[in-house]
């Protein structure tokens, strides 16, 4: 952007003028100056509107803040307060433009400032030397960033809820390039990240009136309460965050399931054909339509592990039932189970898992063994005792039968 200046006009002497200030080397199509920027190109333009030669033109540009002027002298750097350009002699109608390399500091505000810049040279005519200092404008402009939207995908968030895309749609309505724009997500809980670097997106130069998007990947905690919440949009400015806006975020309220009972409690190795029931209730104030409950377990158990409970309405119980066989293999002790809920909700897929745990008790043995083992044991009993009967017998000694003799 740049400055024209009207040139004045001067009979008979050499009349050295500012008409145009811009940035950048290019006039028809100038560079636009912002904090922050160095090394760059400061052009002003000088026309002789006198009708004779000025001679030795010299030009000194008068250095403050925010423009920043430095230099080295053997090795050493060294902030001036004075620029000087030397345009030698210049005939009347003739042109010549000044360049000077300055530095923008940071921190400065976008505006018009003005500057100094004395004019020495000498009129050819008159043979005197002419000193003047015009005012030059430069103009220093920053993008200004706004948001202009939030999207979320899914639309509807809950907690516990992984990689959620959050669309920020961010508009430049500043009168500069918005340039290197660096945008942050911070995020506070309970918001995090995704992965390393899922809240930083680089976004390059954004032209004044252009939007773009910026796409953050977060994570919602599982102990998250719904509601409204918001987080900042930062831009990272030479490693210090510059906040542009609130993201708004709501968090849906996600249905909660409580485990009433679970019967029984024990099984045991070797068992087949358990039927564990699980009572569940819906303990959140939303319906939860196409509930399917699975019980994960390890290696050791097979059987029907899925039961669907259809829709429960908040604060409704019902049972679900799995049938186990547990491997003879299996060792006693107490195992840890997970029960899986899947359901829809606002035509959203939604999951959940609870932990449980399951004592495996050692081995029963079945009733008809235990009587099988009963009759047998008796039976063998029996024999042994008959047979002890029979010993005692045989050994007592044999007695005759005694003659009863009447006398005749």
């Amino acid at each position: 952007m740049g400055a024209n200046v009207q040139p004045a006009s001067a009979i008979g002497v050499a009349n050295v003028q500012v008409t145009y200030v811009y940035w950048g080397g290019d006039p028809s199509s100038p560079d636009t100056a912002h904090p922050g920027d160095v090394n760059l190109q400061l052009s002003i333009l000088i026309t002789n509107v006198g009708d004779d030669v000025a001679r030795n033109v010299n030009a000194t540009l008068l250095i403050t803040p925010p423009l920043v002027y430095q230099y080295s002298i053997s090795g050493t750097m060294y902030n001036g307060t004075s620029y000087s350009q030397l345009a030698g002699d210049m005939p009347a109608g003739q042109s010549y433009t000044l360049k000077y390399t300055v530095s923008i500091d940071p921190k400065a505000q976008e505006g018009m400032y003005q500057y100094p810049l004395q004019l020495i040279y000498s009129s050819a005519r008159e043979l005197q030397q002419i000193s003047t200092t015009v005012m030059v404008t430069v103009p220093i402009w920053r993008g200004d960033l706004h948001i202009q939207g939030v999207q979320t995908n899914p639309t509807k968030i809950y907690p516990d809820s992984k990689a959620v895309d959050v669309k920020v749609t961010i508009v430049n309505s500043g009168q500069g390039l918005a340039k290197n724009v660096q945008l942050d997500l911070i995020l506070t809980p309970p918001f995090s990240p995704s992965s390393s670097g899922s809240t930083e997106i680089f976004i390059g130069n954004l032209p004044t009136g252009q939007t773009t998007d910026a796409n953050f990947i977060v994570d919602i905690a599982e102990n998250a309460t719904f509601g409204q919440y918001s987080v900042i949009l930062a831009q990272n400015t030479h490693g210090q965050e510059v906040p542009i806006g609130q993201v708004p975020l709501y968090v849906a309220e996600k249905v909660k399931f409580d485990i009433v009972s679970i019967t029984p409690s024990t099984v045991h190795v070797g068992d087949s054909g358990d039927v564990i029931a699980v009572a569940i209730r819906n303990a959140g104030s939303v319906k939860a339509d196409s509930v399917r409950v699975e019980l994960r377990v390890g290696n050791f158990f097979t059987g029907t592990l899925t039961d669907f409970l259809g829709t429960m309405l908040a604060n409704e119980t019902k049972v679900a039932f799995f049938t186990v066989d547990i491997d003879i293999k299996a060792q006693p002790g107490n195992y840890t189970i997970d029960l899986r809920f899947d359901w829809t909700q606002d035509n959203n897929s939604l999951d959940h898992t609870y932990s449980l745990l399951l004592t495996v008790g050692p081995p029963v043995q079945p009733v008809a063994v235990i009587i099988v083992v009963l009759i047998v044991l008796a039976g063998v009993g029996g024999m042994l005792y008959r047979r002890r009967r029979k010993a005692r017998a045989a050994s007592q000694p044999t007695q005759k039968p005694q003659v009863n003799r009447s006398s005749h």
